[in-house]
C-alpha cells in the first residue's frame, strides 16, 4: 500500500488594503499652499516668523478638520452626549 501524502493547507491570504482616495484637487491645492509658503517665506523680511505664523494657520486647519472626523466618528460609532440630561446612541461598529 502507497503512503498518501497530506495535501499542503493553503495559508489565507491577508486582506488587501484599500488604497486610499483622496481627490486629485485636493492634492493640488494642498501642493499650491505649499508653494505659496515657500514664495512667502522666501520673500519675507523675517522668514523665520513668517514660516511660523504659517505652520500656525495650517494647524489650526488640521485641528478643525480633524475635529470633524471625531465628531463624525464619534456620532456613528458610541454614546456621546448630545445635550443636558441625554446620552445619545450612536449606531456602533458593523
Amino acid at each position: 500500500m502507497a503512503a498518501v501524502k497530506p495535501k499542503a493547507k493553503k495559508k489565507a491570504a491577508p486582506p488587501k488594503k484599500e488604497a486610499l482616495k483622496i481627490d486629485k484637487g485636493l492634492i493640488a491645492a494642498l501642493k499650491n499652499v505649499e508653494e505659496m509658503a515657500i514664495a512667502q517665506i522666501s520673500s519675507a523680511k523675517d522668514p523665520f516668523k513668517t514660516g511660523i505664523g504659517i505652520i500656525a494657520e495650517i494647524r489650526k486647519v488640521t485641528m478643525r478638520i480633524e475635529g470633524e472626523i471625531e465628531d463624525d466618528s464619534r456620532a456613528l460609532t458610541e454614546a456621546y452626549d448630545s445635550g443636558p440630561g441625554m446620552v445619545g446612541v450612536g449606531l456602533g461598529v458593523l
